[in-house]
């Protein structure tokens, strides 16, 4: 729903805005829509592809697509509703429009960032500092996932991820997702900076030899397959082979299962155990058609 600001309200805005371009503050912007615009360059009408922004007091900025990253995209849509580090770079009083760039704010993050991490190298204690980053994809051809932590493009490979061997890494992870990582590896001069979310979560293997003695853990089936067989994510987010008696009805992924551990290897990181019972049933399969015809 639009609605129409008064004269006090955009007055109030703009020195806000003024404020925020005075000092350079790196606040946090949601892409509200991305449309374009056309605009006269040297006497020729050009379209340029405009992100429209809101910050989080209600003040609204548009960002062209060359101030949104160092890198070219086809397109900006797929931002439209995701959150940005921006600057506010100046203010058209002629019109009232507020321009920001998320480019500029992620210079800014990524100098700090450097500085950061040269300090860290120095004094040896580069995985005693923990950052928040943004999954931002997966190439299957390297393995790589790319994940963006202070305006920076890092990587972590797979192994980086938790402490589980995970087979589907591409199903596991999710574009925009917020993670906290650690630096493990980086090279200053080449901008080459691995990352890593395992090493900011505590080692499930620790506490495995306190649940063999446990007549019974829950675990959730999340791998049923016909070579590689059943694998059960236990209460701590440890992930394991199982087995089924064979008058059990097998289990589908998803199900919560009641477990018993039965053998323990903590020096090769292998656990088994056995599924004893469905706590809450057996899931049940829906029609995939069905859908058409529910309520």
């Amino acid at each position: 729903m639009e609605y129409t600001l008064s004269n006090k309200q955009i007055e109030e805005q703009l020195e806000k805005a003024a404020a925020l371009v005075r000092t350079k503050e790196i606040v946090p912007a949601v892409v509200k829509s991305v449309g374009t615009q056309t605009v006269e360059i040297g006497g020729e009408s050009l379209k340029k592809e405009i992100a429209y922004l809101e910050l989080h007091n209600g003040l609204r900025a548009i960002c062209p697509a060359e101030e949104f990253s160092e890198h070219e995209f086809a397109s900006l849509n797929g931002f439209t509703g995701t959150i940005q580090s921006v600057v506010l770079t100046h203010i058209d009083l002629e019109t009232g429009t507020t321009a920001a760039s998320v480019k500029q704010a992620d210079r800014i993050k990524k100098t700090d960032f450097k500085k950061a991490l040269s300090a860290a190298v120095e004094d040896n204690t580069l995985l005693d500092h923990e950052f928040v980053g943004v999954v931002a994809g997966f190439n299957p051809a390297t393995n790589k996932i790319f994940v963006r932590v202070n305006g920076t493009d890092c990587y972590m490979y797979p192994s980086d991820w938790d402490w589980n061997r995970n087979r589907n890494i591409e199903d596991i992870i999710e574009r925009g997702q917020e993670i906290k990582v650690k630096v493990v590896r980086c090279d200053l001069s080449q901008d080459l900076y691995q990352v890593s979310r395992r090493h900011t979560i505590k080692d499930p293997w620790s506490e495995i030899e306190q649940l063999k003695h446990m007549n019974t853990v829950a675990g959730k089936v999340t791998t049923v397959h016909h070579i590689h067989g059943i694998f059960i994510k236990l209460d701590n987010g440890l992930e394991v082979k199982g087995q089924k008696p064979n008058k059990m009805e097998s289990p589908d992924v998803g199900d919560v299962v009641t477990c018993a551990v039965r053998e323990v290897d903590k020096e090769n990181r292998r656990a088994k155990v056995v599924i004893v019972g469905y706590p809450r049933g057996k899931r049940k399969k829906k029609d995939l058609g069905g859908f058409l015809f529910e309520q």
